[in-house]
């Protein structure tokens, strides 16, 4: 059975190798395809290095929520089979390739996805003082539970919003009654979540302009506040000890 992954990609030299590293550790025989927004540090040097085909994309130097879920939308078309698997690369899907054969034997067509916010405690910008797959702590976020994984040969459009927060999917749709964690791998420690909102936020004033990616700030005072806010303690769970009874009472997007 085929598994292809693709991954949204600019200067994440930082997560890369940590992202493929989640992928091939539960499915190894995963095919992955980096969509590169022309990165200017050495995203591309390590995704070659780690067996990743590159395909390069220009925005002219600005964060694009359009053009991101246009290739979400298209990326995956010229494959006729198989499971696909569309993310960002901070969004770590939990699912393996047994669970995927599965999936398929019975039926399913659309994973079922919950997602998670993860907490970590780097002092780092690179996070090299912290194991990232170690961590269990995260606080359930609505926003990440995406569809991000599909049956190919079942599903003919995925109709993707900015974001791909939310989609209206064409097909055969059979939701899997097993839901799968999506590790949002965001709060890792608040100088690399500082540093990624700054670097996101300069490239997105084209997008602000119309009303997207609004939740970007380089105000150091904004970005503190609103850290220590969404990584209460109070609400961060152990989302190993997650059932899927517990899963399923969460909330889904409307």
């Amino acid at each position: 059975m085929q598994i292809r992954l693709y991954l949204l990609c600019f200067n994440e030299e930082i997560m890369l190798p940590k992202t493929v590293e989640h992928y091939k550790r539960y499915i190894p025989n995963c095919k992955i395809t980096i969509y590169d927004n022309e990165s200017t540090d050495n995203s591309v040097n390590i995704a070659r290095s780690l067996g990743c085909s590159i395909v390069s994309w220009n925005s002219k130097n600005e964060l694009n929520d359009l053009m991101n879920r246009d290739i979400k939308n298209k990326c995956w078309k010229d494959v006729d089979d198989g499971w696909i698997i569309v993310a960002d690369m901070d969004e770590w899907l939990c699912v393996s390739e047994q669970d995927l054969i599965e999936e398929y034997n019975q039926g399913t067509t659309i994973l079922t996805v919950k997602g998670f916010n993860m907490i970590g405690d780097s002092t780092r910008v690179d996070l090299n003082d912290i194991d990232v797959h170690g961590l269990t702590g995260g606080i359930y976020c609505i926003g990440e539970s995406k569809r991000l994984c599909f049956l190919r040969e079942k599903i003919k459009e995925i109709n993707y919003s900015c974001g791909a927060h939310r989609c209206n999917p064409t097909g055969e749709i059979v939701y899997s009654e097993k839901i799968y964690i999506n590790k949002h791998m965001v709060y890792l420690g608040l100088d690399f979540w500082i540093n990624k909102n700054k670097v996101r936020f300069v490239r997105a004033t084209s997008m602000q302009k119309i009303g997207l990616a609004v939740h970007y700030s380089d105000n150091d005072e904004i970005l503190n506040k609103k850290y220590i806010q969404r990584t209460n303690p109070k609400h961060i769970i152990n989302i190993i000890s997650c059932t899927n009874e517990y899963l399923h009472s969460l909330p889904e997007m409307n």
